[in-house]
């Protein structure tokens, strides 16, 4: 049991430490890459929103950790993103198929960016950050929106032709 937990807590480390410094240290495009959001509309569709709460939390406070916007945005924004993508997806998505999984994963992008605007500006309104959204921002949005899509795309084709997760059951009379 401690073991499963401290292999998330390396796992969830490792993918944050990646998107920090060896995705963000590329170009415009390649730094809006967002690995944990794509882990996390992936993770809903595979196990139990428990485990995904772990997912989320570690990941908000680990970037939170490394971020230098007041503490607690990211995890207040990847959790609300999480219990909101549930919702969406217990409501909506039922099927587990392709277009659900790539559905979800834009309107979480959305949602996510959306949360993140709202509380940085609370945060630059009120003078605890100087963070500010510049010109760029909807460029960025849809790079990330893209590059999302093509995360949850290799991640369901990989998963499809391997596990049964995300096949449909029918019944045979």
């Amino acid at each position: 049991m401690w073991y499963r937990i401290l292999l998330s807590v390396i796992i969830i480390f490792s993918i944050t430490i990646f998107q920090i410094t060896f995705l963000g240290s590329f170009g415009i495009y390649l730094s809006n890459f967002n690995l944990l959001l794509s882990m996390l509309v992936f993770l809903l569709f595979v196990i139990n929103f428990r485990s995904v709460l772990f997912f989320v939390i570690m990941a908000g406070l680990i970037m939170d950790i490394f971020s230098s916007l007041p503490f607690g945005i990211f995890l207040v924004c990847f959790f609300l993103s999480a219990v909101i993508s549930e919702l969406l997806l217990f409501s909506f998505f039922t099927n587990r198929s392709f277009y659900s999984v790539m559905s979800l994963g834009i309107i979480t992008t959305i949602i996510f960016n959306i949360l993140f605007l709202v509380l940085s500006g609370i945060a630059y309104l009120t003078g605890m950050s100087e963070f500010y959204i510049g010109r760029g921002y909807l460029l960025e949005l849809i790079y990330q929106i893209l590059n999302v899509s093509i995360v949850l795309f290799l991640l369901f084709f990989v998963v499809n032709s391997f596990s049964k997760a995300f096949k449909p059951n029918f019944i045979s009379s």
